[in-house]
């Protein structure tokens, strides 16, 4: 079995920047949700932001505790912000996806609907690309079908009204294809499969944005 790896996407730099935003999108999220003693609606509709692209989200409200979505999501091909490095060799990463999903939310506790556990199953493709200075390029393509999503998550409650929500969690898949596809040098296929450009794990955040009614 090949060990666990995290996929580029996730790769940010400037750390403590990102803390802090992260930190004030999850104080929002938690502040900003309708009051518990308000109506529990029955539809929603939102955008979301996540590294695998744009997405937008159909809720339906099965209870307080309790909601299904149906997602449509993805992102064209583009640069990855940061390069990868491997045995002394820095790649430059291109990446993009397009993707559907199924997802129930739940919110586990009496007096903290603001926090929910999120499940689901998505099928799609990532595909990727990586090349380094001497032209050689190779393909990362994830296209093994389905893959099981589990996350946790604040805001985004079931109230009417405008909500917002971050999640934090991971796609299960099978591990990518990796092909060489160009260049003069030798195929550096297995030594990249072992690094943080590829992996049967993909961390996944997200903010999002919706309205219930």
């Amino acid at each position: 079995m090949r060990p666990q790896r995290v996929f580029f996407p996730l790769r940010f730099g400037m750390e403590h920047t990102m803390f802090r935003m992260l930190t004030s999108v999850v104080a929002l999220a938690v502040l900003s949700q309708p009051a518990a003693a308000g109506d529990v609606a029955q539809y929603g509709v939102g955008i979301g932001l996540s590294p695998f692209g744009g997405s937008l989200n159909l809720a339906y409200h099965a209870s307080k505790k309790t909601t299904a979505f149906v997602t449509l999501g993805g992102a064209p091909s583009m640069e990855a912000p940061m390069k990868m490095n491997v045995d002394d060799t820095e790649y430059t990463q291109t990446g993009g996806s397009s993707w559907v999903g199924a997802f129930l939310n739940h919110r586990p506790f009496k007096d903290a609907n603001w926090f929910r556990v999120n499940t689901g199953i998505g099928i799609g493709n990532i595909e990727g690309e990586l090349e380094d200075d001497a032209g050689n390029k190779y393909t990362v393509e994830y296209s093994e079908n389905p893959v099981g999503y589990i996350g946790l998550g604040v805001g985004s409650s079931a109230m009417k009204g405008m909500t917002f929500g971050f999640d934090l969690g991971w796609l299960q898949t099978g591990g990518p294809d990796i092909t060489k596809v160009a260049g003069p040098g030798a195929d550096k296929s297995d030594d990249i499969d072992g690094t943080m450009g590829a992996g049967n794990v993909l961390p996944n955040l997200q903010l999002s944005v919706g309205y219930n009614w």
